[in-house]
């Protein structure tokens, strides 16, 4: 059984806000993915992904239990939120996973646009919906979602042709707003696919 600890409402506000800045810093610094494995080599990132998701699993495993693993399970702690930590928290590994999958899938360029779309999409919407949202569907806001989706475009677009971002921005943040099962696994995926697709149409028609 894992203790959940209760917290004051001004303490909880700051903690609540201290941690949603770090786990956008956390989707953010996947921009450096592409960077690292066009520097270094596709295989190496994979490695590297996988150590530290089966690392992540085993601190969250021992937690479970009412163990901890240094510093794994202290970074887990306070990157989480309060209703997280009843639990394991598999987030993360659908976010690896997300990546994971893309660069196994994908040719270099699809892959990056499809990581950069998940990197920037969801904290982007969510930086937006928190200070400018008002069209709220379900637990999502139009006007983040918009946002995402440009930015995502538009950093998408210096890797890829400007038509083929946006097909794979528009259903990254689709997955986004959907999320199910997770949108950290989803998005870079299915923005993956239609940028295939929308390549293999192109080829086509030429």
């Amino acid at each position: 059984m894992v203790a959940v600890e209760i917290l004051p409402a001004n303490s909880l506000r700051e903690y609540m806000a201290l941690t949603h800045t770090l786990r956008k810093i956390v989707h953010l610094s996947a921009l450096l993915i592409p960077i690292l494995t066009w520097v270094t080599s596709r295989t190496l990132i994979l490695i590297a992904i996988s150590v530290i998701t089966v690392a992540y699993c085993v601190g969250e495993l021992a937690r479970a239990k009412g163990r901890s693993l240094p510093i794994i399970t202290s970074i887990t702690l306070r990157m989480s939120r309060p209703q997280e930590k009843a639990h394991v928290i598999v987030r993360p590994i659908y976010f690896a996973l997300g990546i994971v999958v893309a660069l196994i899938l994908y040719p270099p360029v699809i892959a990056y646009a499809s990581i950069v779309i998940l990197a920037l999409g969801d904290p982007v919407a969510a930086f937006v919906g928190e200070k400018f949202g008002r069209l709220q569907v379900r637990r999502k806001t139009l006007e983040g979602s918009v946002a995402g989706l440009i930015a995502s475009f538009v950093v998408a677009s210096l890797i890829v042709p400007p038509s083929t971002a946006l097909i794979g921005s528009a259903g990254g943040m689709l997955m986004e707003f959907l999320d199910k099962p997770d949108d950290n696994l989803t998005m870079p995926i299915v923005a993956g696919a239609l940028m295939m697709l929308a390549g293999l149409v192109h080829l086509a028609n030429v």
